[in-house]
């Protein structure tokens, strides 16, 4: 999601003549590594700023959780179907990777468990 905020983050600045983002916002992932489970995404309970950090963040999730059209829902049902995952999964390795799961990638990662 970095790349599209970041493209985003391009085309605003030339549509509006340039848009202050705020500090906390682009120090995202500066400071020390997460600990294990942590998804690298803004701290959302700490000060300063954080009711405007959770409030990028819940737009972000939005955006990227959108309902898509029909024909595109009924694609992916059924991709993830034939992956033999559900649909949340595939779309969530969709939207972190960019590649549609196959099966092979499924039968791979169970190997690795």
């Amino acid at each position: 999601m970095g790349d599209r905020y970041d493209r985003e983050l391009m085309s605003r600045r030339r549509r509006f003549g340039g848009i202050k983002i705020p500090t906390p916002i682009l120090r995202w992932g500066l400071g020390d590594l997460p600990e294990i489970g942590h998804n690298n995404g803004p701290p959302l309970d700490e000060e300063p700023g954080y009711l405007l950090r959770r409030h990028y963040w819940n737009k972000a999730h939005k955006a990227a959780w959108k309902t898509p059209p029909m024909p595109i829902l009924k694609f992916r049902i059924a991709r993830a179907a034939a992956a033999g995952v559900s649909y949340q999964e595939y779309t969530s390795t969709l939207l972190d990777t960019g590649r549609y799961l196959q099966r092979s990638d499924v039968e791979a990662r169970k190997l690795k468990e």
